[in-house]
């Protein structure tokens, strides 16, 4: 007797290339920008790891949270995070380069520069400015995303909450016909 022994059927398709992009994109962005945090931090030394480091930890951690509360926006509170922490690394970089630069820059290099009599102050104020913006920076913009971010949070429980009322008082005057799509559990 032969037994016929029937073998399952299995569809195998590679991936195209827009779906191995958009992997790429979701693993790809987060590690990038977890490597700029990490260089971000190192790069600021001690005051990169008692700043930046638990500031940026509050940012992206208050990111996931709103993003696991508020499903519908779940992409852009995320894309949001990313593109908010990326910016506050390089602004903090960017600072820091600029300070330095500055730094070495008296002000005779400056007045030759500009061809007129700068005050010996100006020197010594440039960089001070540049410091002082670096220190708003680094606080100012998690405070920022913190607070949009809360905003937004009770915004949207708001919304819902108000949705939902008007539904109820629609249905009071529709004979008892609930208007929401909310279920009650």
């Amino acid at each position: 007797m032969s037994e016929n022994r029937k073998t399952p059927l299995t569809y195998k398709q590679n991936m195209s290339k827009r779906e191995v992009f958009e992997v790429l994109k979701a693993v790809g962005l987060p590690l990038l920008l977890l490597g700029l945090a990490l260089f971000t931090i190192g790069n600021f030394a001690a005051f990169g790891t008692k700043i930046i480091c638990p500031l940026s930890g509050i940012m992206w951690l208050l990111g996931v949270i709103v993003a696991f509360l508020m499903p519908a926006q779940r992409r852009e509170v995320l894309n949001q995070t990313m593109v908010l922490c990326a910016i506050y690394y390089l602004a903090l970089l960017g600072l820091k380069a600029a300070l330095a630069i500055a730094s070495g820059a008296s002000s005779e290099m400056i007045a030759a520069s500009y061809d007129q009599a700068i005050p010996t102050a100006t020197g010594n104020a440039i960089p001070g400015y540049l410091q002082n913006i670096l220190w708003f920076t680094s606080f100012g913009v998690p405070i920022g995303q913190v607070s949009m971010q809360v905003k937004r949070l009770f915004q949207f429980k708001r919304n819902q909450n108000l949705t939902r009322t008007f539904g109820q008082k629609r249905g009071i005057r529709d004979g008892g016909r609930n208007h929401t799509n909310f279920t009650e559990s």
